[in-house]
């Protein structure tokens, strides 16, 4: 019974990751033409060399996230 009871634990945690993914992924429908605009561009300068990115790390880092 504990087997089953960890088992739904983990699929309504995972559950809960796809809803916050898809939350997501559906905002992005929602973004005005400037904002699409100014993430078009960012992506060409970060083609040609002009924009530094970082790794998933750091950005956790600068915006004080846990996980």
């Amino acid at each position: 019974m504990d087997e089953v009871i960890e088992l739904l634990k983990e699929i309504k945690e995972k559950l809960k990751e796809m809803d916050e993914k898809i939350e997501n992924f559906m905002g992005f429908f929602e973004l005005s033409k400037e904002e699409l605009e100014e993430i078009r561009r960012d992506i060409e300068a970060y083609e040609r060399g002009e924009l530094e990115g970082i790794d998933l790390e750091e950005a956790k880092r600068l915006l004080n996230v846990q996980g």
